[in-house]
């Protein structure tokens, strides 16, 4: 499993650094790529990588570093093309010469840049303590094929993350109060039973049930990002997994709302699968 780590020296970016160092399951299992961008050359650049490049040699990983100037969304995802990344682990609200990886600008930039999956990284997070041996994840659902592709992902990587416990949850939007007053049609019913959601993840399901993989869903009613943000607590996530640009049944265009705002809301590392 090939990760690439940007790293400005920020707490956002540390504490990314810090989820790397405190994975669970063998450092063989991951080789992890630092990267440092630079609005202009300079040698800067592996001043700031150092104490990256000593907490995580300390934990045992196979390391590079990298030094590059540029714009640093297109030079993120350049480094993530040619050194084949799998995933990309940013720290966001980052602060030094890049001006931070904030939310909405170089992360959103990155995850819109067809390129690996990214996962988001705050400075307060709550960070996972068992990743590699077992990963309690939230992944957000809506009935999209963006969505469909976070689940297959999941079933890929449980050989790095080790054991998974996933807890789908689908939000549907409220009825309105003309709708409520209406006679209700198909679309109505669907909405105020659990059919829409059932029908949203069932494919999702049938994956996790094949691959054997302990799973739970979810239905709840309300604004997605909240919702996301309460059952993270409740479950305990380790992980919120949403898949971006997915555009469900209700309409909800995860990529630039629902993702970000969960990212921004939840107290959990975010990550963001294309």
């Amino acid at each position: 499993m090939k990760l690439l780590l940007p790293f400005d020296g920020s707490p956002a970016a540390r504490h990314a650094v810090e989820l790397v160092a405190g994975y669970a399951g063998s450092p063989a299992s991951l080789s992890v790529t630092l990267l440092n961008v630079e609005r202009s050359a300079s040698d800067r650049g592996r001043t700031v990588l150092k104490p990256a490049l000593e907490r995580l040699a300390a934990a045992g990983f196979a390391l590079e570093a990298d030094v590059q100037a540029g714009p640093v969304a297109p030079t993120i995802l350049a480094k993530a093309r040619t050194a084949q990344s799998d995933l990309v682990v940013m720290g966001t609200r980052g602060e030094g010469a890049v001006q931070g990886f904030a939310l909405g600008s170089v992360a959103l930039r990155v995850a819109h840049g067809n390129g690996p999956p990214v996962l988001l990284v705050k400075p307060d997070d709550r960070l996972p303590g068992t990743v590699g041996l077992r990963t309690k994840v939230l992944l957000a659902m809506d009935g999209s094929e963006p969505a469909l592709r976070a689940a297959e992902r999941l079933v890929a990587w449980r050989g790095w993350l080790g054991e998974l416990d996933v807890h789908l949850v689908y939000v549907q939007e409220p009825l309105t109060m003309l709708q409520a007053v209406l006679p209700p049609h198909d679309d109505v019913i669907g909405q105020w039973s659990t059919r829409e959601g059932e029908d949203a993840t069932r494919k999702a399901r049938e994956l996790f049930a094949r691959g054997k993989i302990a799973h739970h869903l979810h239905l709840t009613v309300g604004d997605p990002s909240r919702e996301i943000m309460v059952l993270a607590e409740q479950t305990k996530a380790d992980l919120i997994v949403v898949g971006t640009r997915g555009r469900g049944a209700a309409h909800h265009a995860l990529i630039g709302s629902v993702a970000l705002k969960s990212a921004a809301l939840t107290a959990v590392p975010v990550l963001l699968v294309p």
